[in-house]
């Protein structure tokens, strides 16, 4: 084997490592980090780590539904590990959600105090049923949502949604209400 060769099959990979949080600062799990083809998923704390690439100079990118994605240019030198930190802003985008919340039983709309929480990866969203029991979410990018109610005396209704760019789809929601049992005593 020449020295050429030698050196070739020698050639030592680099990685790249760091966080990928939101703009405000929390921690994004489960963001998609890609680089040469390879890809990997943020842990809890939002860290992740791309092993083996190639020297040179290479994009990384990272994504998450409901967020911004973004990519940078890495100079990868061999054997060099490198870090590469992402700040993703929040997507916006012209879907909306809404609709009535119902008492399950007597199919009337329930006009007392209550929330509709719309469940998000970092910070939820929450919308008090107005004295018609509506609520509506709106400026939201496509993708898949949850969206469940919070009203005292009913138990929690929760209802999953894809929702298209631009779509806007009624999310009617009906809540069982809560019977106090009261203990047989002997």
């Amino acid at each position: 084997m020449s020295d050429a060769d030698s050196s070739n099959h020698s050639a030592k990979s680099s990685n790249v490592s760091g966080e990928v949080r939101s703009v405000d600062g929390a921690m994004l799990q489960a963001a998609r980090v890609s680089c040469q083809g390879k890809e990997t998923k943020t842990l809890a704390d939002g860290s992740y780590v791309l092993r083996d690439l190639q020297s040179g100079k290479h994009k990384v990118a990272a994504s998450l539904e409901g967020f911004k994605s973004l990519s940078k240019s890495v100079m990868l030198a061999e054997g060099k590990d490198a870090v590469q930190d992402f700040k993703l802003a929040k997507a916006s985008g012209t879907a909306k959600i809404c609709g009535h919340v119902y008492d399950a039983e007597s199919k009337k709309i329930i006009d007392q105090n209550g929330t509709v929480v719309l469940i998000l990866r970092v910070a939820n969203r929450y919308k008090h049923i107005d004295m018609n029991g509506y609520y509506e979410f709106e400026n939201l990018p496509k993708g898949k949502y949850t969206v469940s109610a919070s009203i005292q005396g009913y138990d929690g209704r929760i209802v999953t949604q894809s929702i298209a760019d631009g779509e806007k789809k009624t999310v009617d929601l009906y809540c069982r209400p809560i019977r106090a049992v009261e203990p047989s005593w002997g």
